[in-house]
């Protein structure tokens, strides 16, 4: 056993020395982690990890001469995965201490704090080879019961109750030297709460029977979702490295490696090899060759092909998407180059190349210019025609919100789109302009259109079908550093008259001359810079307006306050409460109803965290809902035993806050960029009319 942790703390002393994380032992026995991103040309890098909810909470670095540092105090027996995000792309840490498969194509860092703690302190006496292979998983089991169905009638009547149980077991690490792999085993998928008691479906006595009788003969089979595969392969990446390329091959629903080329995602995070359980993808990454030619220059080149079957995401389409990309420094100003093609062909290998139904040409530039920064993405597309093959209907570029598209569209600018922008960082005032277009069927490959997922839309980067936009921010700190005021607006119209103007994926307007209209003032007060005290208060309003009596929220009304948001975060130095944190929103549901919301979490010792929140629905001239107040409460705890999951109880009655089961539970759903609630995300409906209780666990390892 004492070889065995000898090995272990070697295996981390040796990373730690390259590592740009390192750990110090407090006099309370805490341990204070700090980590560096060393890219002090970055305009604003967070760091994100399981901490901080990922994005969804991610936090602040500070820049300092060298780069971006971010400390945090955490207790012994800390595991944290993290990744940073610099200038809104997500960046691995190329010096962290360890690394796991992230699932999506890359890997998050790692770092265990208390052997990273013994060594640096040397207590580690063996040399080895890194460690190979990591256990993890993603697994929930919760028990939920709901009263109610939406309607005025059965608010207080029992709808359902459940037990449910997903769990994914990850295997990551190198097999051999430079020998990568990754599999992920879906063990378990029982997804709905009323397998116990449905309503005039499945009565208590019969749910629990079947629950009994099945756990002891084929708890697999039912747990794993019974009529669905009860338990299959998930994930299947390997690889092989070299000192001139990086080859991976993944299949079903292993991720493409996701791609960035200046202000878009041009391959997607959430994009599967083959989820249809057939499919897969090659993909081949040239930067050690470039690196090993161009050492010393400072000149950094890479290249990636990627031949695959996934153009559909389903595996039943061939495809190919190919970037390469150069950076380099003239006159001390920093200088970046992507260019990516992507192919959609046939669906068979006898005619992969016969038809050719979709070409992408993608080309990005970003030049820092002392405080100044330019970006622009330029996107051509090029369809070709199906009706003579194996579809035999016209070509509709797969999960987009473009439908069957012209093959030779009268204005050409329909296949195109483009973003330019400027941005200005400077130590008290900020300032971004930009403009952009996409034509009414300008589609990117491998990037998605939904809602569902936690990614960037197509719709979210290039705007919607045949519209323009002009937008803007500004921000300036004042008040002794501790005050930023800032401003964000934009204006959509139409591009052409020759096609139709659509506002959103489903809404099109037949007025062309309507003008839509954007703005956010928004602020943040810093007390601790202005009277050394530990707190920070925070707020936006967003107000649309639009030039024509169609808008969408209200269908009535030229101008609305769209939503609002004002919350307060406050860190205690007592041993009791540790931090505070009060959010207020306001959601305008238009015809549906006014929303407002209160909530709070506060964080007590030993990481125990009570959250509890208040809602008012208020009527609007067509609203017709169930109960004007909602409110909900809940309670999560880290627990040692059973390897560390987090332990939650939530009650709801007409509100639910949390993400759905199967996404994290124990974290909040908040609409992007705003202190809402999603309503509707993960296919959930509105709570109004709904009552549950829910209590489960949580493993993410």
């Amino acid at each position: 056993m004492k070889k065995m942790c000898a090995f272990i703390l070697a295996v981390l002393l040796c990373a730690a020395t390259f590592a740009d994380v390192s750990v110090k032992k407090l006099a309370d026995g805490n341990i204070e982690v700090t980590f560096f991103y060393g890219n002090p040309r970055a305009q604003e890098v967070v760091i994100a990890g399981d901490f901080t909810d990922w994005q969804s909470g991610a936090l602040p670095m500070t820049k300092g001469e060298k780069g971006w540092t971010f400390i945090k105090v955490v207790p012994p027996g800390t595991v944290m995965k993290y990744k940073f995000i610099s200038d809104g792309n997500w960046t691995e840490d190329l010096n962290e201490p360890d690394k796991i498969d992230d699932g999506f194509g890359g890997h998050n860092g790692l770092v265990d704090v208390d052997v990273l703690v013994a060594a640096a302190s040397g207590e580690a006496s063996v040399v080895a080879a890194r460690p190979t292979i990591k256990f993890g998983t993603w697994s929930m089991l919760g028990y939920q019961m709901l009263w109610g169905d939406g309607s005025k009638d059965n608010r207080g009547t029992l709808d359902s109750a459940g037990l449910n149980l997903k769990s994914y077991l990850k295997i990551s690490g190198e097999a051999l030297k430079n020998f990568p792999v990754y599999f992920e085993i879906a063990l378990a998928e029982q997804d709905n709460f009323n397998n116990l008691y449905e309503k005039g479906k499945t009565s208590w006595g019969t749910g629990w029977t079947n629950l009994l009788v099945d756990t002891i003969f084929d708890p697999t089979y039912y747990y794993g979702g019974q009529a669905a595969a009860a338990s299959y392969l998930g994930h299947l990446k390997i690889g092989f490295n070299t000192p001139y390329v990086n080859w991976t091959t993944g299949y079903k629903y292993a991720k493409l490696p996701p791609h960035t080329n200046v202000n878009w995602v041009t391959v997607d995070k959430e994009w599967e090899a083959g989820y249809s359980s057939i499919g897969g993808f090659n993909h081949f990454d040239f930067a050690p060759l470039f690196n090993k030619v161009l050492d010393g220059t400072g000149v950094e080149v890479n290249a990636v092909i990627a031949p695959n079957r996934t153009a559909d995401r389903a595996g039943k389409q061939y495809g190919l998407y190919t970037y390469g990309n150069v950076r380099f420094t003239v006159g001390g100003f920093s200088q970046y180059f992507d260019v990516q093609y992507n192919g959609a062909f046939g669906t068979t290998f006898k005619e992969i190349f016969k038809f050719v139904m979709e070409e992408d040409f993608i080309f990005g530039y970003q030049g820092t210019f002392g405080p100044v920064t330019a970006k622009a993405n330029v996107l051509f597309n090029l369809y070709g025609s199906s009706v003579s093959g194996p579809y035999k209907i016209k070509y509709s570029p797969p999960s987009s919100d473009v439908g069957a598209v012209d093959e030779n569209p009268e204005k050409k600018i329909d296949n195109t789109a483009f973003n330019i922008n400027a941005s200005y960082s400077g130590d008290y005032i900020g300032a971004t302009l930009g403009y952009r277009w996409r034509g009414a069927q300008a589609s990117m490959m491998y990037v998605e259109d939904n809602n569902d997922d936690d990614h960037r839309n197509i719709s979210d980067q290039l705007g919607y079908r045949n519209t323009q936009m002009i937008w803007g921010d500004v921000h300036g700190l004042l008040a002794y550093d501790s005050l930023t005021l800032g401003l964000r607006g934009d204006m959509t119209m139409i591009l052409h008259k020759d096609a139709d103007y659509w506002y959103d994926a489903t809404t099109k307007f037949a007025d062309k001359t309507a003008l839509l209209f954007h703005f956010r003032p928004y602020f943040k007060l810093d007390f601790d810079a202005l009277l050394a005290f530990p707190a920070m208060l925070d707020g936006y309003m967003q107000f649309d307006a639009m030039t024509k009596d169609m808008f969408v929220r209200s269908r009535a009304a030229h101008f609305i306050v769209a939503d609002a948001g004002l919350r307060y975060t406050q860190t205690f130095e007592n041993d009791a409460v540790k931090k505070l944190t009060a959010t207020y929103a306001f959601d305008n549901l238009g015809a549906e109803y006014l929303f407002n919301t209160l909530s709070a979490d506060i964080t007590f010792k030993y990481d125990f965290i009570a959250s509890f929140g208040i809602g008012l629905r208020t009527k609007s001239a067509k609203s017709d809902f169930a109960s004007p107040f909602a409110l909900y409460a809940g309670v999560q705890k880290k627990i040692k035993p059973m390897y560390a999951p987090t332990a939650y109880l939530q009650i709801m009655y007409g509100m639910d806050p949390y993400k759905s089961f199967g996404d994290g539970p124990v974290a909040y759903n908040y609409n992007s960029n705003s202190y809402t609630w999603y309503r509707d995300r993960s296919g959930r409906s509105d709570y109004d009319g709904k009552t549950a209780i829910r209590l489960g666990l949580m493993w993410d390892l």
